[in-house]
């Protein structure tokens, strides 16, 4: 009869599951250990407790945090090192108009460590999205060829700031606030660019992707 897990085990099979599927013997291996020795660990209470060293080359192999794995109530669930944010197939109009695009269909991914992403977004990662600028309307704040970072939780154009919204057409970076003036519901639309007019809509006419809190850029071409 298989005895119950623990803390620790139930901490190791957590992290078992959030790792694409491996088998026990090829983990026991990268451990330098036999081949036996994280089925026995885990099903037969051999050896008792993970030793230290073990732990934190079990944490490197399934990428979450050497803490995670510990046996006692002051270890965190696992949480992984690195995180994947996927960008939307398509690219951020800052120009003359926007590009038709499915702003629900995701493409490529990135791939962001915990530590450089917790200076950036402190939220859920996976509220996160990525996309390209093309054009020059939100320039000098954003440029042709950048990527930026969208927070799909913040939706709310108050305070106002750079959003990507899909207007109908399309998908575009563009600042949004609200007009306070006006019926509610309706904001202005605006670019950075002065060449370029600033106009109103009513947010029933579009749908907000999110604030965009983040930008990377080459400094080559």
């Amino acid at each position: 009869m298989t005895p119950p897990l623990d803390t620790q085990r139930q901490r190791v099979m957590a992290a078992l599951k959030m790792h694409p599927p491996r088998l026990l013997r090829s983990l026991s291996r990268e451990l330098r250990r036999n081949d036996a020795y994280l089925h026995q660990y885990l099903y037969r209470g051999t050896p008792r407790q993970l030793p230290e060293e073990v732990r934190h080359k079990l944490a490197i192999l399934l990428n979450v945090e050497e803490e995670s794995l510990r046996g006692d109530d002051a270890a965190a669930r696992p949480t992984p090192f690195y995180f994947t944010i996927p960008f939307i197939d398509a690219q951020a109009s800052a120009g003359h108009g926007s590009i038709a695009a499915d702003h629900d269909s995701l493409g490529q991914s990135w791939v962001f460590h915990r530590s450089v992403l917790k200076t950036i977004y402190s939220g859920n990662p996976d509220n996160l999205r990525l996309l390209s600028v093309r054009g020059d309307s939100m320039e000098p704040i954003l440029a042709d060829g950048d990527n930026i970072m969208v927070n799909t939780a913040d939706t709310s154009p108050s305070p106002p700031g750079i959003f990507v919204l899909f207007d109908g057409i399309g998908i575009m970076a563009k600042r949004i606030e609200l007009i306070p003036q006006a019926d509610t519901g309706h904001i202005r639309i605006s670019s950075a660019n002065s060449q370029y007019s600033a106009y109103q809509r009513h947010l029933n006419d579009i749908r907000i992707i999110g604030r965009v809190i983040w930008y990377g850029r080459s400094l080559t071409h």
